[in-house]
């Protein structure tokens, strides 16, 4: 994804009330999707996005890393998709 895209992806997902948090790669990728989950949270995970700061972009710019990062995206559930008896401490 370039650069561009990637923006335009950006900026078409804030339009839906998506909030980025942050971009990583695994393991801790898929501890923090859970604990965003755990919090009720929707959750979804995009191709890495660099950072706004020039000088996090050396992972991005390597040649096999750049697919290794993810960034991670969430926002509240439509009270739709929340069942009126679901439990916090399930």
């Amino acid at each position: 994804m370039t650069d561009q895209s990637a923006l335009e992806r950006h900026s078409k997902l804030a339009e839906e009330g998506w909030v980025r948090k942050f971009t990583a790669e695994e393991p801790r990728l898929s501890e923090m999707k859970e604990f965003y989950e755990s919090l009720g949270l929707e959750v979804l995970v995009e191709p890495g996005m660099p950072e706004d700061d020039e000088q996090c972009r050396s992972c991005f710019d390597a040649v096999g890393f750049s697919d290794k990062y993810k960034t991670i995206y969430t926002r509240a559930k439509e009270k739709a998709d929340i069942r009126p008896d679901q439990d916090l401490f399930d």
